[in-house]
Formats: C-alpha cells, structure tokens, sequence
C-alpha cells in the first residue's frame, strides 16, 4: 500500500477589504443582458394538519395568511426582492412592485 502523507498548508486570511485587482466579474449588464432569469410571487401561506391536508377535495378553499390588501413578495431565486400588489395585466396576474428590497 502507498504511504499518503499528510501536511498542513497555509491560508492567508480573508480580508474585509475589496483586493485592487481587476474584478473576477465586470459590472456590465450587457454581459447578462440575454440571460433569463425566474421570479416567483408569494402570496401568502397556511398551516394545516395533515388530516386536513389529506381530507382536501376539488373544490375545497385553504385560507391564507395574508389579506386581499397586504403587499406580495417577488422572490428570485428562493430569496426576496421586492414587495408589491396583484394586479391584471391583461387575462393573466401582474404585479405593481411598491418597493424594491
């Protein structure tokens, strides 16, 4: 069997401070302009047992925690970037944003 030899390495410390190189990224959306990104809206969310969950039929309504006038959250990417209200936007939902995060 080879003998594996194990050593330490050192690593130098990250620092607060942004390094005077260049950028690994440049800020220049026209690098990611093309890019497509997916958001999501949260309306709101119930808690159920799971009696009630299993005994749901077509038909059924499942109360939300939020009311018609709260703001919704506009998700990407699982984390929150935006608060706003549905609105129609022709026969589909929209959404008016009030704040950006």
């Amino acid at each position: 069997m080879k003998e594996v030899v194990i050593a330490p390495i050192a690593l130098e410390e990250a620092g607060d401070k942004p390094s005077a190189g260049v950028p690994l990224v440049e800020r220049n959306v026209a690098l990611l302009g093309h890019v497509t990104v997916r958001l999501e809206i949260l309306v709101g969310s119930a808690q159920l047992s799971v009696e009630r969950l299993f005994s749901l039929a077509k038909g059924d309504a499942v109360e939300l925690d939020t009311n018609l006038d709260d703001p919704v959250t506009l998700m990407l990417d699982g984390k929150p970037v935006a608060h706003g209200h549905l609105m129609a936007a022709g026969d589909r939902f929209g959404l008016k944003i009030s704040e950006i995060l």
